[in-house]
């Protein structure tokens, strides 16, 4: 098992762990572009962390660093983290977010915030055992979908 943030050189193990990882209405049922996934892999702020078993990808962790103008510091914000199903429950995403604190104390972040749906036991459980407080009890989601017009 390997667990590691990605490179730049790595696009086509990003592009195969979307494909096997993230459900198809989650993704449009696209993939996107060799010269797009190596800017996000170029780009220092953002964090993909992967967990390969045999050349497979069976975990994913996205998280995107910004300024944290109130504290003069930077912090990271811990998008998605998948685990394919038949290795769930065996503490791939623990590991998956130890790497990431362990990037972020490197990167000298200050926090990493992370927010999940009330009913999601197993990721509340998950943010817990790794070190994460509670701070709030209620989660509502908007979008902007700024590219159907106004």
């Amino acid at each position: 098992m390997e667990m590691r943030r990605l490179q730049e050189n790595d696009c086509q193990l990003l592009a195969s762990a979307i494909w096997l990882l993230i459900p198809e209405s989650d993704r449009g049922g696209n993939i996107a572009s060799h010269a797009y996934l190596k800017q996000a892999l170029a780009d220092k702020n953002c964090y993909f962390i992967l967990c390969v078993v045999d050349s497979t990808p069976i975990g994913y962790l996205s998280a995107f660093r910004f300024p944290a103008v109130e504290s003069t510091s930077f912090q990271v914000y811990l998008y998605d983290i998948v685990v394919d199903e038949k290795f769930r429950r065996k503490g791939i995403g623990t590991r998956m977010i130890e790497e990431l604190k362990r990037c972020c104390i490197e990167d000298q972040i200050s926090r990493i915030w992370v927010g999940t749906s009330l009913d999601n036991e197993a990721a509340k459980r998950t943010f817990e055992i790794t070190g994460a407080r509670k701070v709030g009890e209620t989660y509502v989601e908007y979008i902007y979908y700024l590219d159907e017009g106004a």
